[in-house]
């Protein structure tokens, strides 16, 4: 028995459209769907911030303007290449 995995996403009618490898031609062959859940993005809550963390920081910097020093040479790595 051979498995294999693919993503495939049903449209608005219905309807699921599959490739199937050409290995698998002319075989009878078993399909088992499982629903993938939606990733969300966690809320500032979630991740243990106070409600309104972000609104009362972000952008409130009144120091000097912050800079980005010029970028040295660095040591050469083994993984570099020649």
């Amino acid at each position: 028995m051979i498995d294999t995995d693919t993503d495939a996403k049903v449209n608005a009618d219905g309807k699921l459209v599959l490739q199937i490898p050409l290995e698998f031609a002319n075989q009878e062959l078993e399909i088992v769907i499982h629903e993938v859940a939606e990733e969300t993005t966690p809320t500032p809550e979630e991740l243990g911030y106070p409600a309104d963390f972000f609104e009362q920081t972000a952008g409130k910097w009144q120091g000097p303007p912050l800079g980005r020093e010029e970028l040295v040479e660095c040591d050469r790595r083994i993984w570099d290449g020649e």
